[in-house]
């Protein structure tokens, strides 16, 4: 599992004791400070191996807000940053009493995954050129309200809904280009679990299903997070 990372110029105003207490009922997994660093982390069950799963980690550092996340060897990076780009927007916006935030470092990687996903619509086929144009034109409209970004709360607020949009609507697209859904992923390894009393040999269904062996190896994850598997050990 590879890691991601976003740096953030931000300048700390006042002590994170007071950001502390109110990531502490947020759901996180891990909050930890220590030398002048508060760190919130969320994980999401176990990996095959039993290894906790990265969901993403912040890092609350005097100068810069670091934001690193978990990215799968099958799952591409543009998509994977679609997901977590709006959390990552949310937190900051809870953030926003302790931090000047330099806007410009932010939009940089706002504008990044807007350019990709530019690129990948393009690809797809003359369908998507009308797509491919309405991105174009709100990275002109984002340039224009860049500005605006940590000033003003109900433009990060529109901002932010139009970036959950834009992400749904693309994120529908990549999977119809990647192949077999997460959903349909699922329901076929669990059913062959079921067929085939409560066992699965990896190499066997990826051959049947014509998936890929790391495909097949998110699906258990997956399961296996979410509560409808267990594995078994010898």
């Amino acid at each position: 599992m590879a890691e991601e990372k976003i740096n953030i110029a931000a300048k700390q105003k006042k002590p994170l004791k007071g950001l502390a207490s109110l990531f502490s009922g947020l759901g996180f997994t891990k909050i930890s400070y220590a030398q002048d660093v508060l760190t919130v982390e969320k994980t999401k069950g176990q990996d095959l191996e039993g290894k906790p799963y990265l969901e993403y980690r912040v890092e609350f550092c005097p100068e810069s807000i670091d934001f690193t996340y978990a990215v799968s060897a099958d799952k591409r990076k543009v998509a994977r940053l679609l997901d977590l780009l709006p959390v990552f927007l949310n937190i900051i916006q809870v953030a926003e009493d302790y931090y000047d935030i330099r806007p410009t470092s932010l939009f940089a990687h706002i504008n990044a995954v807007l350019s990709e996903a530019a690129k990948i619509i393009d690809r797809d086929a003359l369908e998507f050129s009308t797509q491919l144009t309405e991105l174009e034109a709100r990275h002109v409209d984002l340039n224009a309200k860049y500005d605006d970004l940590v000033r003003s709360e109900e433009a990060n607020t529109r901002i932010l809904l139009e970036c959950e949009h834009k992400r749904d609507e693309l994120q529908k697209k990549l999977t119809a280009l990647t192949g077999m859904s997460d959903d349909l992923l699922k329901e076929s390894v669990f059913n062959w679990i079921r067929i085939h009393g409560g066992t699965i040999d990896v190499r066997e269904f990826s051959k049947a299903n014509s998936v890929a062996l790391t495909r097949t190896e998110e699906g258990l994850n997956m399961l296996i997070r979410e509560g409808f598997i267990r594995r078994r050990f010898e």
